[in-house]
This record gives C-alpha cells, sequence and structure tokens, in this order.
C-alpha cells in the first residue's frame, strides 16, 4: 500500500522540471519516458508483493507490465489477476 501512495505521489511530480546546472549557460532537463513493456519476475517468498512493488512504479510511469510469477504460487497469481480484473471493471473498463 505505501508504494501505490508512493507511485501516486510520484505521478504528480513528473512534470518535466528544468534544474540549474554546475555548468555555465546549461540547464538539466528531467523527462519521463516509458520503456514500454517493463518485465516483472517474482520469486516464491513474496510473490506478491514483489509485482506490486514494481508494477505500482511501472503502470504510473506509463509502461506496460509482463509478470511472471515463480512456478510455485500459481494460484496467487490467478487471485492477483481476479483482484485487478475486478477492480478494473468497477471503474468502467472492459472485463479482463
Amino acid at each position: 500500500v505505501d508504494v501505490c501512495d508512493f507511485a501516486c505521489g510520484l505521478s504528480r511530480s513528473m512534470d518535466g522540471r528544468v534544474l540549474p546546472s554546475e555548468r555555465v549557460d546549461h540547464v538539466l532537463l528531467e523527462s519521463w519516458q516509458p520503456l514500454g513493456v517493463v518485465g516483472v519476475i517474482s520469486a516464491f517468498n513474496f510473490p506478491a508483493a514483489v509485482f506490486g512493488w514494481n508494477a505500482a512504479l511501472a503502470l504510473v510511469a506509463g509502461n506496460a507490465v509482463l509478470w511472471k510469477p515463480a512456478e510455485t504460487t500459481p494460484l496467487v497469481a490467478l487471485a492477483l489477476n481476479a483482484l485487478l480484473c475486478d477492480a478494473l471493471e468497477a471503474h468502467g473498463f472492459p472485463r479482463c
């Protein structure tokens, strides 16, 4: 939950700031650009947490997320997928 709060706050600060530079007549331009597809590989000991941490930040930055859960935790992946589909549908998105 804390990572999701952090990601929401980060989304409000990705505005492309112009920062001063130590070089004369130069400035630093902050630019956020999506990478495209971000892969998340999670281990058996924190199957949902690792996905949540990485997916929140990747989605806020405009990336798609591909999750490869551990082979020993397939039910966690199915349960999380069902929760995400329900949440998206509740907010007007088409059913997964």
